[in-house]
C-alpha cells in the first residue's frame, strides 16, 4: 500500500473536515437564535427526494471509478481521456433527466411536508432553489473522481475547505443581518458549484490531455462491459436511495417536519464526526485498495490487509458507537442550548447501534466498490430497500422517530451481508459464516459494553465534571474489555506496527521539513 500517499489525503482531508465540522455547529446554533428549526426540516425532506431521484444517475461514477483504477495504473492517457469524456456526456444527459423528475415530482410536495409552518408556494421556492443546485452539479461534479482514483483526494479535500470556509462566514452574516432563510439557503447551495468550478479549472491544469476532444464507440462501452455493469448498478442505486434517501420523507409525512428538523441534529454530529475521524481517514485508502487489487499483488497477502483493517474497523465502531450513546444526548443540548432539541433516549440507542454496524463493515464497502460486477450483491440491495420502507412506515405510526430508525437499523442487514459474501466468500474465497460468527459474538461485546457505559453515565449531569465523567467511562470500558480481547490476535499486532510506521513516517516528514 502506498502509505504516504494514504496518509497524506487522510491528514489533510481530516483536518478539512474538522474545520468544516466546526463550521456547521456555529452555522446550526446562529440558525436557531434567529430562525425556527422547522426551516431546516424543509431542506432535509427535499434533499432526501434528490437523492431518490439521483438514480437517474445509472451509477456512472462509481462505474468510472472502477474502471480508472486500472487505466491510473498503467498512465493509459487516451483511456483516461476517454472514460472522463464519456463522463462528462453522459452527466449533462443525466442533468437533463433529473430536470424532468423533478418538475414531475414536485406535485408531491403538500404531501411530504406534515405540519408545515409556511404556505405552499413557500414551500416551492424551497424546492425549486434545491433542485436547481442539484441539476447544475451534474455539470461540473464529474472532475473530482480522478483525483479520488488517483490518490489525490487532498486535493478537492482543499478547495472544499476553504470554499466551505467563505462561504459559511457570508452565510452568517447574512442569516444575522437579514434573518431571511431563502436567502440562506442560496448561499448553502452555491458552495458546491463554487467548489466543482475550481476543482474543473485545477483539473485543466494537472490533467491536460482532459481538454481534448475524444471518440468514444459503443465498442469501448462494449469491452469494459458498461451496459450490464450500468444494469446491475442501477438495481444498487434505486435500492440504496429508498434505503438511505425515505427517512426523512416518512418522518415528515407521519411525524411532522419539526422531528425531521430535529434528527437532522443527530444526523449532523453524526456525520460530521464520522467523516472526521473514520470515513475521511478510509476514503483515500479505497483509491489505494483499487491500485492494489489491479496490481500483481497476491490475494493473501491482500487477505492479511484485510483482516488488520477489520480489526481496526471493529475497535473504532465500537469506541464511535459507545461515544454517541454516551454524548448525543448532552452535547445536543449544550450546542442547541435547550432540551426541546432532544429526541428520546431510546431513539439515540438503536441509533448508536446503527452507527455501529454502518463503521465496523465500512472496510468491506470499500474493497467491494472497486470491484465492480454489482450483479452479486443486488438482490441484497432489493431486499433492505423493501424491508427499510415496510419496517419504517409500520413502526413510525406507533413509535414515531424510533420506529423509523429501528426500520434503518434491520435494513442495513442484507446490505452488509451482500457485501460480506462478495468480498469474503467470492473474492478471497473464505469462509462467509465464520467472518459473520465472528462479528455476531463481537456484537455481543459491544452490547455489553453499551450496557455498562450507558447505566454508568445516564444520570451524570451536564457539566464539564459530567462530561469529563463520562469521558473516562467512554475511554476506559471498550478499551479494557477490546484489548483484553484482541492482545494475542496477530492481525491487531499487524495493526500496531502499521500505525507506529505511519507515527514514524509523520515525525520523518516534521524533521525533513525543521
Amino acid at each position: 500500500m502506498n502509505s504516504a500517499k494514504t496518509l497524506k489525503n487522510s491528514i489533510i482531508s481530516v483536518i478539512g473536515q474538522i474545520l468544516t465540522l466546526l463550521l456547521q455547529f456555529v452555522n446550526r446554533r446562529v440558525f436557531v437564535m434567529f430562525l425556527d428549526i422547522e426551516y431546516l426540516g424543509y431542506q432535509s425532506v427535499f434533499g432526501n427526494v434528490f437523492s431518490i431521484l439521483s438514480v437517474a444517475e445509472l451509477g456512472i461514477g462509481g462505474i468510472i471509478s472502477f474502471h480508472l483504477y486500472r487505466e491510473l495504473v498503467t498512465d493509459n492517457k487516451q483511456e483516461i481521456g476517454k472514460l472522463m469524456y464519456l463522463y462528462k456526456w453522459v452527466y449533462r444527459i443525466i442533468a437533463a433527466v433529473v430536470t424532468v423528475l423533478g418538475l414531475a415530482t414536485c406535485v408531491f410536495v403538500p404531501y411530504i411536508v406534515k405540519d408545515a409552518g409556511k404556505d405552499i408556494r413557500y414551500l416551492y421556492i424551497v424546492y425549486f432553489l434545491q433542485l436547481s443546485s442539484t441539476i447544475a452539479g451534474y455539470f461540473l461534479s464529474y472532475r473530482r473522481t480522478i483525483y479520488a482514483a488517483d490518490q489525490k483526494e487532498y486535493k478537492t479535500v482543499e478547495i472544499d475547505l476553504f470554499t466551505n470556509i467563505a462561504v459559511q462566514v457570508v452565510q452568517l452574516f447574512m442569516l444575522a443581518v437579514f434573518r431571511n432563510y431563502l436567502l440562506y439557503l442560496a448561499i448553502q447551495l452555491s458552495t458546491s458549484l463554487i467548489a466543482n468550478f475550481i476543482i474543473l479549472c485545477k483539473t485543466n491544469r494537472d490533467y491536460p490531455y482532459l481538454k481534448e476532444k475524444y471518440t468514444v464507440t459503443m465498442e469501448d462501452i462494449r469491452k469494459r462491459n458498461m451496459i450490464p455493469d450500468v444494469r446491475n448498478f442501477l438495481v444498487h442505486k434505486i435500492a440504496y436511495a429508498v434505503y438511505s434517501g425515505t427517512d426523512n420523507i416518512v418522518i415528515s409525512a407521519i411525524c411532522g417536519i419539526r422531528y425531521v428538523a430535529l434528527y437532522g441534529n443527530y444526523y449532523i454530529l453524526q456525520k460530521g464526526v464520522l467523516n472526521v475521524f473514520f470515513y475521511r481517514l478510509l476514503n483515500p485508502v479505497q483509491a489505494t485498495i483499487g491500485n492494489i487489487v489491479y496490481s500483481d499483488r497476491n490475494k493473501d497477502e491482500l487477505w492479511k490487509q484485510f483482516e488488520m483493517f477489520d480489526v481496526f474497523s471493529f475497535f473504532f465502531a465500537s469506541y464511535i458507537s459507545l461515544g454517541f450513546l454516551t454524548f448525543f444526548q448532552s452535547a445536543i443540548r449544550i450546542w442547541l442550548g435547550s432540551a426541546e432539541y432532544l429526541l428520546s433516549d431510546s431513539f439515540v440507542i438503536v441509533y448508536s447501534l446503527t452507527i455501529y454496524l454502518g463503521a465496523v463493515w465500512e472496510i468491506v464497502y470499500k474493497y467491494r466498490s472497486v470491484f465492480g460486477d454489482y450483479r452479486q450483491d443486488r438482490n441484497c440491495m432489493m431486499v433492505s430497500a423493501v424491508l427499510n420502507v415496510v419496517i419504517s412506515v409500520t413502526l413510525a405510526y406507533r413509535l414515531g422517530v424510533l420506529g423509523v430508525q429501528i426500520g434503518t437499523f434491520f435494513a442495513f442487514l442484507p446490505i452488509a451481508y451482500g457485501r460480506i459474501r462478495f468480498v469474503v466468500g467470492h473474492y478471497f474465497g473464505k469462509s462467509v459464516r465464520k467472518y459473520l460468527t465472528k462479528h455476531l459474538l463481537l456484537f455481543g461485546v459491544v452490547l455489553a459494553e453499551s450496557l455498562v457505559v450507558y447505566q454508568l453515565t445516564r444520570e451524570m449531569p451536564v457539566t464539564a465534571l459530567g462530561f469529563l465523567l463520562r469521558a473516562l467511562v467512554w475511554a476506559i470500558v471498550p478499551a479494557v474489555i477490546n484489548i483484553l480481547i484482541y492482545f494475542r490476535n496477530p492481525h491487531f499486532k499487524d495493526l500496531c506496527n502499521y500505525f507506529i510506521r505511519l507515527f514514524n513516517m509523520v515525525g520523518d516528514k516534521l524533521k525533513s521539513k525543521k
